[in-house]
């Protein structure tokens, strides 16, 4: 055996052990995702009024799909509610609020969607805290 095969088994072995520690910590970063994507599904349907069972009803999470490189989720009320008005319209003045005009009263906004999105605040520290953890237990 020449010093070369030694070398050559030393760094195999490096970089497959790399690229075990890459694979897992994908897995770490996804993991982290789809957990706030559940939770953040959670609080909308916990924060949904409560008269409007359709509207909570139209609230879909799909992971998105056809891009290679990217990872992540769409999240929106879809379809229209039996008057014709767009479900993700009458959840944004759900949201929001509306002042009062000539057809209808005020509509005080409840944040629901708003209170959902600040539970996703500080997801970037999650997601590191889970990468290390997982380098941490293979190195």
């Amino acid at each position: 055996m020449s010093w070369n095969d030694g070398i050559s088994k030393e760094l195999s072995e490096f970089l497959t052990g790399t690229l075990e520690i890459g694979e897992a910590t994908e897995q770490a970063f996804k993991s982290v995702i789809d957990d706030e994507v559940q939770t953040y599904e959670n609080r909308i349907q916990a924060g949904v009024p409560i008269r409007t069972g359709s509207l909570k009803a139209s609230f879909t999470v799909n992971k998105a799909q056809g891009r290679r490189s990217w990872y992540g989720y769409s999240a929106e009320f879809e379809g229209n509610a039996p008057n014709g008005e767009p479900y993700q319209k009458i959840a944004n003045i759900l949201n929001y609020g509306k002042p009062a005009d000539d057809h209808s009263g005020a509509i005080a906004g409840t944040h629901f969607i708003s209170k959902a999105i600040r539970g996703l605040k500080g997801m970037d520290d999650r997601i590191e805290a889970r990468i290390s953890a997982e380098i941490a237990k293979r190195t």
